[in-house]
């Protein structure tokens, strides 16, 4: 966990995405739901894949139970200001995307087909690894402002699958939340 200095106070982010290896935990204390398939990239430090919104819930509420701290998912200004890491560019390292920082489509002289281990990427300066590419992250809101009707949302980051346009920290697209897909993984925060 990494302390990330937000507008709205300090909060601790998970450092990566959630892998495979952590998820595991939690489906040992029986407190998630296991069977996620790794499509064949492997699992342990790999991001777990495949997971939904409310699998993403159940991992952040047993996480609160283990560590005996308010733990959840960030909200989608929360990420995109961590994501930034405090400047105004498209990523952390500038308007550009660059060879060798993120795992995306069109990050890298030769595309990665599928997810890296987590932190096989550049740290931006508050320390975060995979903010952009490698999966896209659930967060908190929904993807309509009618919270009623929420059944798609906002997921943040890129993937690598997608283009660098999508791992920017501005970019959002949505996804079913009651579907996990290979592209999307899940990270944390917790109240310090």
């Amino acid at each position: 966990m990494v302390d990330v200095p937000l507008s709205s106070g300090l909060l601790r982010f998970s450092r990566t995405e959630i892998t495979f290896d952590q998820w595991q935990a939690c489906v040992a204390a029986g407190a998630c739901r296991g069977g996620q398939d790794d499509h064949g990239w492997g699992r342990g430090t790999r991001p777990v894949i495949n997971v939904s919104w409310d699998d993403a819930q159940a991992y952040a509420a047993w996480l609160s139970r283990t560590l005996g701290a308010a733990c959840r998912l960030p909200t989608e200004a929360e990420w995109q200001q961590a994501a930034a890491a405090g400047s105004s560019t498209a990523f952390w390292w500038g308007d550009s995307p660059r060879h060798g920082m993120a795992n995306c489509r069109d990050c890298n002289p030769t595309p990665i087909y599928g997810t890296t281990p987590v932190g096989s990427f550049p740290a931006n300066p508050w320390g975060l690894s995979d903010m952009n590419g490698n999966v896209w992250e659930w967060t908190a809101d929904c993807w309509q402002a009618d919270a009623a009707q929420c059944g798609q949302r906002v997921i943040k980051g890129g993937s690598w699958y997608y283009y660098s346009a999508n791992a920017t920290a501005r970019a959002r697209a949505r996804n079913q939340a009651n579907q996990g897909s290979y592209n999307i993984g899940i990270r944390v925060v917790c109240q310090p």
